[in-house]
């Protein structure tokens, strides 16, 4: 189903793409200049043209094997669709915990969760050579949208900031992402919402209030999606409206076609 769009039409279809093989997934272990390391796993596809730093919603802690097993959020719409970026052309990088935390709550909305996640887009830049763009589900949002607001110069600045399903409440398990100074963001920031999410704190209702606050962005855009199959889960979690179940090829389509070529 083609999506509503906030600020213009967008010119993105959904083409249906044949999966090759999934590459296979690299750990590493990124130092930081404050002497810790955070975990990723990165995974690339034989021709990318675009890098995405991947920021699950919940807690963050998705426990990282050595293997590069993922231990938990496997249902998170991120990690469910991973395979379909890497289709369109992403190599994936999907963050963990740094090694001194064992979650990112209460850690996402601070300067030193993004100078650790500025580390980790200076090290995939100089891996890979490509435009690096952080993306974000759910309670990540509030970590990709902290790292496009004061990561604004140099190798650790992101190249555009994707927001899905995005937190829009502040209370004791997060930040909203409305209350980050994310007037301060200078790259292309895309919002994809589906229309009936009914998660606590993630109302589409809240979507042109963050995208009038993106004042700064070139450019922003928001696309409000409708339409679902296959829910099995709660309001809050991956296979809901809130994880775009049953339309994940549409969104990641639109994600990937946007970034390509941003456009108000």
């Amino acid at each position: 189903m083609k999506p509503a769009s906030i600020g213009g039409a967008i010119a993105a279809f959904a083409v249906p793409v044949a999966l090759a093989a999934t590459p296979p997934a690299a750990v590493e272990d990124v130092p930081t200049p404050r002497g810790v390391t955070v975990r990723i796993l990165v995974a690339k596809p034989e021709n990318p043209w675009v890098t995405l730093l991947v920021f699950t919603g919940g807690q963050g802690d998705l426990w990282i094997s050595d293997k590069g097993e993922i231990g938990q959020m496997k249902g998170n719409f991120l990690i469910r669709t991973n395979d379909l970026f890497l289709a369109r052309g992403a190599a994936t990088a999907i963050i963990d915990t740094p090694s001194d935390r064992s979650n990112l709550s209460h850690f996402r909305d601070t300067e030193i969760h993004a100078r650790d996640v500025g580390a980790v887009i200076r090290h995939l830049r100089t891996k890979f050579g490509l435009p690096v763009w952080v993306i974000g589900t759910s309670n990540g949002s509030t970590s990709a949208a902290n790292a496009g607001a004061l990561l604004t110069a140099g190798a650790e600045r992101p190249d555009g900031v994707v927001l899905t399903s995005s937190r829009f409440l502040s209370d004791r398990f997060g930040t909203s992402v409305i209350d980050l100074a994310v007037d301060r963001i200078a790259v292309p920031v895309l919002i994809a919402h589906h229309r009936n999410d009914n998660c606590r704190g993630a109302s589409p209702d809240r979507v042109p209030a963050l995208l009038a606050k993106l004042k700064n962005a070139k450019p922003a855009k928001a696309l409000l999606y409708e339409g679902a199959s296959g829910i099995t889960a709660g309001a809050c979690e991956g296979r809901h409206y809130h994880g775009f179940v049953g339309i994940e090829d549409k969104v990641v389509a639109d994600i990937m076609a946007w970034i390509r070529n941003p456009s108000p």
